[in-house]
């Protein structure tokens, strides 16, 4: 992957620094991975210090020279502790802040203490919600990441058809799909930023296992293959005219993008069959809605509506532990803005990417439903996702 653009970066940064004035905070310090790949184009051990006004500097704690080499960033100096950053606002004769920006959403409290002392006494604020707003809209130049990870997702989906065998496991299915995905690029490691929100590929499962509730935010659970992590693929033996849910992210140059498809071995019940045509004309009606302005919750009221209307409200996004969206912004992570939940008063804007994920549970029985990943566009919305809807392989 070559280097994000210093010009995109930049632009990036006057956004960050527009919104920083707007809340009367003087600067920001940014230590989180995907924030720091956002703004500075590399992973490595640093602090990305910005004022409202001027040049970001982005301190290396560790590995300088490849920080200099991944990074577009101009000013680029080393730096081992927040301590070395403020003294060298000192040393530069530059106005220490007094109101500074952090992401005390995911800031470790102990991490908290160090930076307040080494800022002390200025008052450290949460930046977190100015950087996820701007992570929300992609420019273009991430658009055309994101299209391209859509067609390693659409990759997945195609392996996963071809691989699917009555008697094999779930988990001989997902490691057949994950070897063909990370030899045409998957990047392994997916980030989720919300706290206790771990996550693997996503959800690879089958019949009744796939209804199981897990502690995951999610419509979908599985056994997965150990009490540490119970979510996911495990050991059980796909059947005949049982629902199997592909739900893998596909990441690739540090973006994700998901994708829901249901495949069986046969036709599947008349039951299971009829939700997933209702999930469908959700997916199709949601689809038509997007555009411009129109606010998150109207999508999650338009999905329930039709659920409710065919008589799958109770199984709607879960059975008895319901999931609470319908939707998720996706980007670096896959927890970005928006998200679709009931009362979300966030509007679309053009550039917005998120995934809908109607989705039916049954206990006993399986999982059916589809998702699809949606830029917004000016006057509508693309749908990058491509893989087709038929059920039986």
């Amino acid at each position: 992957m070559k280097k994000i653009p210093l010009v995109e970066l930049q632009q990036r940064i006057d956004r960050l620094q527009q919104g920083m004035a707007a809340v009367g905070m003087d600067a920001a310090v940014l230590v989180q991975n995907a924030d720091l790949f956002y703004f500075t184009g590399t992973v490595q051990q640093g602090f990305l210090y910005v004022p409202v006004e001027g040049e970001a500097v982005f301190f290396a704690r560790k590995v300088l020279e490849r920080v200099k080499s991944e990074s577009a960033l101009e000013r680029i100096v080393p730096a081992r502790s927040p301590k070395d950053v403020a003294k060298w606002i000192g040393d530069q004769e530059l106005k220490a802040p007094t109101r500074l920006g952090m992401e005390l959403d995911i800031l470790p409290y102990n991490q908290y203490l160090r930076y307040q002392q080494a800022f002390g006494p200025a008052e450290i604020a949460d930046v977190s919600a100015i950087v996820r707003s701007i992570r929300a809209v992609k420019s273009e130049y991430e658009l055309g990441i994101i299209r391209d990870v859509a067609r390693l997702s659409n990759f997945m989906v195609q392996t996963a058809r071809g691989s699917l065998r009555e008697g094999m496991t779930e988990i001989e299915l997902s490691a057949a799909v994950e070897a063909a995905s990370r030899i045409a690029g998957h990047q392994g490691f997916l980030r989720n930023r919300g706290f206790g929100g771990e996550v693997y590929w996503g959800h690879l499962i089958s019949g009744a296992d796939a209804a199981l509730s897990t502690f995951a935010d999610s419509p979908t659970g599985g056994r997965g293959l150990t009490r540490a992590f119970g979510q996911g693929s495990g050991y059980k033996v796909i059947k005949k005219n049982e629902p199997v849910v592909f739900d893998l992210v596909a990441g690739k140059n540090g973006y994700i993008v998901d994708q829901t498809r249901i495949m069986s071995i046969g036709p599947l019940p008349s039951k299971l069959d009829k939700a997933y045509r209702v999930a469908m004309e959700i997916m199709k009606e949601l689809g038509a809605m997007i555009a411009p302005g129109v606010a998150a919750m109207e999508l999650y009221q338009k999905a329930q509506d039709i659920a409710d209307a065919n008589g799958l409200g109770d199984h709607f996004m879960g059975y008895a532990e319901k999931a609470g969206f319908c939707g998720h912004g996706v980007g670096i992570e896959l927890d970005e803005l928006p998200v679709i939940v009931p009362g979300a008063k966030t509007r679309l804007a053009a550039g917005m990417v998120f995934a809908l994920e109607p989705k039916f549970t049954f206990p006993g029985e399986g999982v059916v439903g589809v998702e699809d990943t949606f830029i917004v566009t000016a006057s509508g919305s693309e749908k990058v996702t491509a893989a087709d809807y038929r059920v039986e392989v």
